[in-house]
């Protein structure tokens, strides 16, 4: 058995015995009815003088399904530009699939797809398990620790390192095996007046932890109805190993507005 299938029966064991261990729930629960809700948020920022460029940003966080089980697509894109040059053209799909999110703890299969022209990536894919466990929920709070193991498979442009990684191939394509842990939370502050929403996540090589990335997803919002509010976005990843010529750690805060659904 490889170390994939180890973890992700570990993994799948723990869940188990942690669920039967959970004393029975004889409050009253809603028919299982299906839902979907979610935000869609455009941002961006216009700069002039020293530092002239264009931003914009989209961010689209949907969730769907009942209280046994949900699917989360969440979609990121960016797009920066200098005159006569482009700077950033950056987007992340992130999809993960929850089952049994009501206990304490429960697992979490994510996929995701990054493509990314400011780091000289083609195309990054990765797979992986986590247990997550709920540390607050309550109406207005919620924040959710998770842990597990990730796989990545990165794919950079051609001539992305100088001199190339690897001569024989044109594409350098590079994996790794990952212990992966997120944070992620939604905070109502002063009574709903704002909101505090972040998704933090890093990723360690298990072989060897000085190799690392990680990013953070971070918005406030100032509700102005109650689907709609004005928002400030931060985005900011770092990497250890990245091409030549980029810089490991990217930093980009813009506004804008968000609509919930």
């Amino acid at each position: 058995m490889n170390f994939l299938s180890a973890t992700i029966a570990t993994v799948a064991v723990i869940s188990h015995c942690i669920a039967k261990a959970q004393p029975p729930d004889t409050t009253f629960k809603p028919p299982d009815t299906a839902f979907i809700r979610g935000s869609v948020g455009v941002t961006g920022l216009i700069q002039t003088g020293d530092e002239n460029r264009t931003v914009a940003t989209l961010l689209s966080l949907v969730t769907m399904g009942n209280h046994i089980y949900e699917v989360e697509p969440l979609t990121s894109i960016a797009y920066s530009s200098k005159p006569g040059a482009q700077v950033e053209g950056e987007y992340l799909e992130n999809i993960l699939v929850l089952y049994g999110q009501e206990h304490s703890f429960y697992p979490a299969l994510g996929l995701s797809f990054e493509s990314s022209f400011l780091r000289k990536i083609n195309y990054r894919l990765s797979t992986g398990l986590t247990l997550v466990y709920n540390l607050l929920r309550s109406k207005g709070q919620s924040i959710k620790l998770g842990a597990g193991y990730n796989h990545e498979l990165t794919q950079y442009k051609p001539r992305a390192f100088i001199p190339p990684v690897d001569k024989d191939h044109v594409h350098y394509i590079r994996q790794s095996d990952q212990v992966y842990i997120r944070l992620k939370g939604k905070n109502d502050l002063f009574r709903g007046k704002l909101i505090l929403s972040y998704d933090f996540f890093i990723q360690p090589d298990i072989k060897d932890f000085t190799d690392y990335r990680w990013t953070l997803l971070g918005s406030l919002d100032f509700p102005l109805t109650g689907k709609i509010s004005l928002r400030a976005s931060a985005v900011g990843s770092y990497e250890s190993f990245v091409a030549a010529n980029v810089h490991p750690y990217n930093f980009r805060l813009t506004y804008g507005i968000n609509v919930s659904f």
